[in-house]
């Protein structure tokens, strides 16, 4: 009986199951290594993200949505409410007549983020109302004057930012009990009242 034939395709299959395994092993490598600097260089920019004294000035009136995506895009802040895949146009924000829902709904700045940026500035809160930031306020070092709060946070003593309606700050002049500050409204405070919510027809009320 001769066996060669058989032989040499038993011997040429080898190579090719080789070559095949060879070929499959340098691909999984890529992919692997792929994904890893992917990872890496979705991380990196999370990692040294810091925010700017400046910028704060640009959050009232800004969409919730918009702020949590913005943490979500540069600190990795996960927020399934407001983050990056919510739409603003299909939630319900509710209304200024009931303190329930989503009408004073927001995300919060959390304090990992707020440490990034630099001194005088201690606290940073925000007021969130139908969706928007209603008021951006941030708290300084004590002697922290005027001035340095106008020259830090990018401010014209004589302009305010098209998105603030009213801009205050306040400061302390030996006064151990004050604390240096800049209010930032966005808009008006709209509640209850301004509503005229007790005017409203028995029927409609929840």
């Amino acid at each position: 009986m001769d066996v060669g034939p058989l032989l040499v395709s038993t011997h040429n299959r080898s190579k090719e199951d080789l070559a095949m395994h060879k070929w499959i092993f340098v691909a999984v490598s890529m992919l692997v290594s792929g994904n890893a600097f992917a990872a890496a260089s979705s991380a990196s920019p999370v990692a040294g993200a810091r925010l700017a004294p400046a910028e704060l000035a640009t959050w009232p009136r800004m969409r919730a949505t918009d702020f949590g995506c913005m943490l979500e895009k540069r600190f990795g802040v996960q927020d399934q409410k407001f983050g990056c895949a919510a739409d603003f146009d299909r939630i319900d924000w509710g209304d200024g007549c009931h303190a329930d829902g989503n009408y004073y709904a927001g995300p919060e700045l959390p304090a990992r983020v707020a440490k990034t940026l630099p001194a005088p500035i201690k606290s940073v809160d925000m007021a969130w109302e139908h969706g928007e930031a209603q008021y951006v306020r941030i708290k300084f070092d004590p002697g922290t004057s005027k001035r340095e709060i106008e020259v830090l946070m990018g401010l014209d003593a004589e302009r305010r930012p098209a998105n603030v309606m009213n801009l205050t700050i306040t400061e302390c002049t030996n006064d151990k009990n004050c604390t240096p500050n800049l209010f930032m409204l966005g808009f008006d405070h709209m509640g209850p009242g301004d509503f005229e919510c007790d005017t409203v027809p028995a029927k409609n009320k929840r």
